[in-house]
């Protein structure tokens, strides 16, 4: 018998120390992860309720001007894609307005349509309910950090004040590439009036008054 097989021999012939059970965590993990999925229902249910109550609480605020069909046809002045961040009330920057959609974070293409009869801003949401507003009733526009709970660099945004009804609200706009927030700024002002373009923002640094 060689050298290998009297090891293997002499291995089988060793008695085998018998397996002992893992412990069973599961009456302490069950509890555990049933008290995480509580609390994850709870806060659910009531940010679903704090958005009801805003929802009602803006019940008087009108639903935005509808989108010209012409401008779907038309070329824009500047046009960028991005993320349109949302809506607050004025200068609150996490008053987020709840209704009519304005509220709702979404991928966009923002467009400065600044000719023709139908001039004003045009925000293209492929998820939710396209957003026009009216040259007449843009109030302002700057840079701005953040709002609705987005807070991005310094003049990361594109922010502007409008007016829908007797209320001021404030949109803000994070273009995909940064290059663009200035030339979008320039064509927002050209529909306001035609002072240089202001870095801040209601939204977000104090110059949007």
């Amino acid at each position: 018998m060689n050298a290998l097989a009297l090891a293997a021999a002499t291995l089988a012939s060793r008695p085998v120390a018998p397996q002992t059970p893992g412990k069973d965590y599961s009456d302490v993990w069950l509890p555990i992860t049933l008290g995480t999925l509580a609390v994850i229902l709870v806060l659910v249910g009531l940010f679903a309720l704090g958005w009801r109550a805003r929802r009602r609480s803006q019940a008087d605020l009108p639903a935005p001007a509808a989108v010209p069909a012409a401008l779907y046809e038309q070329e824009p002045a500047a046009s960028a894609s991005g993320m349109h961040v949302g809506t607050v009330r004025g200068e609150h920057r996490l008053d987020r307005v709840a209704v009519h959609q304005l509220g709702l974070r979404s991928h966009a293409v923002l467009e400065v349509h600044d000719a023709g009869e139908h001039r004003g801003l045009l925000v293209l949401r492929p998820d939710v309910a396209n957003l026009y507003i009216p040259a007449a009733d843009l109030l302002e526009a700057g840079l701005s950090a953040g709002i609705a709970g987005k807070f991005v660099e310094p003049g990361g945004l594109v922010a502007w004040g409008w007016r829908l009804g007797d209320a001021e609200l404030t949109s803000a706009f994070r273009p995909d590439r940064a290059e663009d927030r200035d030339r979008l700024l320039a064509a927002l002002q050209t529909l306001i009036d035609p002072a240089p373009a202001r870095s801040a923002g209601r939204a977000g640094e104090g110059d949007l008054r």
